[in-house]
């Protein structure tokens, strides 16, 4: 019963065009949602899979929008100078994080819907993206290179002291945890490329799942027995999916345009 969202690309005689798609969870009955000719990125799902919220150049710079599903109802919820990027709701529907760059450098914000209130979360020298929530809605994962080289890092929202998660590999990247709170999602950098890997947030144990080496933007199955994710195959964005142990291996149908940044329902 869940669905799929992913962007599609396509240029024709350097005319690109940009399409949000929503499908069945295994990839049928498409249905294009928004169509542009400047890019559309990091499409995220509502907890109660009414709502999207995403980030369009339509401008012609970006900015992050919340859609109602069923009405294609829209709303430009940042238009800040710089950076509006990675929208992630919380687990209650009431929030969401975000990465901007209005004070300077990529930082991660948290805007709460209902009133406007914005807060800003990391506050470093370094580059913080690719936020997500905890289960308890209490917490955030994100992407910095604030150690050098892109690692995941944690952070309580009032404490305001991240930790570090991962530190197998020379890169880490776009973590997700499990509803379970045990394990994460996240790609994985080493000598042979980018894959999508699993960590156990109390060992640190990492498993990598995939052997494919382009891999990005994992998404977790509802019941996190499931990982979809983009990769690249014979040089064309194609979504795919791997079992969280690794077992299992599969690819969507392919449409005739490249595909990427999937996003799974609730």
């Amino acid at each position: 019963s869940s669905r799929l969202m992913y962007v599609s690309f396509k240029s024709n005689s350097n005319n690109p065009l940009y399409r949000l798609i929503l499908s069945d969870a295994d990839g049928a009955n498409a249905l294009e949602i928004l169509r542009s000719s400047e890019p559309i990125l990091s499409p995220s799902w509502s907890p109660n899979g009414k709502d999207i919220a995403y980030v369009s150049f339509e401008t012609q710079r970006p900015a992050i929008y919340k859609q109602r599903i069923s009405s294609g109802k829209r709303k430009k919820i940042t238009n800040f100078k710089g950076l509006n990027s990675s929208p992630a709701w919380s687990p209650n529907g009431k929030k969401i994080a975000m990465v901007l760059s209005k004070d300077g450098n990529p930082e991660i914000y948290v805007l709460t819907l209902r009133n406007g209130n914005l807060k800003r979360i990391t506050n470093n020298t370094a580059i913080d993206t690719e936020p997500s929530w905890l289960p308890d809605g209490k917490s955030l994962i994100f992407t910095s290179d604030r150690g050098g080289r892109p690692q995941i890092y944690q952070v309580d929202l009032n404490e305001i002291q991240p930790k570090r998660l991962t530190f197998a590999g020379n890169y880490n990247s776009k973590g997700s945890v499990t509803s379970d709170g045990k394990g994460m999602v996240m790609i994985h950098g080493d000598d042979y490329g980018y894959h999508i890997a699993w960590q156990d947030l109390k060992t640190g144990e990492l498993i990598i799942l995939t052997n494919t080496t382009l891999d990005e933007s994992p998404s977790l199955a509802p019941n996190n027995s499931m990982i979809l994710y983009a990769t690249k195959v014979k040089g064309k964005g194609v979504l795919a999916g791997v079992s969280l142990d690794g077992g299992v291996k599969f690819l969507l149908p392919s449409p005739s345009s490249d595909v990427r940044e999937p996003a799974w329902s609730p």
